[in-house]
């Protein structure tokens, strides 16, 4: 068994005895009462968002399929317990998900097809957060496709770039981009094609089309290093 231990134990039972007596002792149920400790845990840190539905299975001594009912449920339910502005939360969700290792564990899950199409495997464990990712799709217009896992959804690499532009992560500045791609990938083609021209004449609709063009060769290709400099790119707060 995994240890779990409060980070504010206080807080933790001031919050607990707060909402367990606010309509009176026993109004909730024991679902209510299962899914409130739940959510306080995640709160406090006990249990980290980003874990494992496995990880936290051995800690709670539970099956990863209880670990994803509490999740989807428990937000559904107390989801008011733990604010999050809707930017800040997709910021942390693509921080957490676009990363080498994470990327790296969807793929396995991935078809040949949907890669050589474009599509990039990204693996979301905690189901609210993989409702608000698959929102954010469905915001820019794009549809989201699920691999053979149902934790795993395939995203093309134009979807991405569009939910970068449209929630202000990557800055429409087509000389700074075309620096960083200078940078990344100085050789690929469409860099040199964009370098042929006057940088300062340059319009967003091009660089766009060489991220994009990079970006479909670089996840059918499997190539993760070219992959991973162009999502820093987009996706400037992604870690390492």
């Amino acid at each position: 068994m995994l240890p779990l231990e409060l980070k504010d134990p206080a807080a933790f039972g001031n919050e607990f005895l707060r909402l367990t007596l606010l309509q009176g002792f026993q109004s909730l149920t024991k679902r209510d009462l299962e899914l409130l400790i739940f959510v306080l845990l995640e709160r406090d840190g006990a249990i980290e968002r980003s874990e494992s539905n496995f990880t936290v299975a051995g800690k709670l001594r539970v099956t990863p399929a209880k670990v994803r009912a509490l999740r989807r449920d428990g937000y559904a339910r107390w989801r008011a317990l733990v604010p999050e502005d809707r930017d800040d939360a997709l910021q942390r969700i693509v921080a957490t998900v676009l990363t080498e290792a994470n990327l790296r564990a969807g793929a396995k899950h991935a078809s040949e097809r949907s890669r050589k199409e474009g599509f990039l495997a990204v693996r979301i464990e905690h189901p609210d957060d993989a409702q608000q990712f698959e929102q954010a799709i469905l915001d820019v217009g794009a549809l989201p496709v699920y691999e053979r896992n149902r934790e795993v959804v395939a995203v093309r690499f134009d979807t991405l770039l569009a939910i970068a532009e449209r929630w202000g992560y990557l800055q429409q500045d087509p000389a700074a981009v075309v620096a960083e791609l200078k940078r990344f990938v100085p050789t690929a083609e469409e860099v040199t094609d964009l370098l042929k021209k006057d940088v300062s004449k340059l319009r967003w609709q091009d660089v766009r089309n060489a991220l994009n063009s990079l970006g479909a060769r670089a996840v059918a290709s499997t190539a993760e290093g070219g992959l991973r400099g162009l999502l820093k790119i987009v996706f400037p707060f992604i870690p390492g």
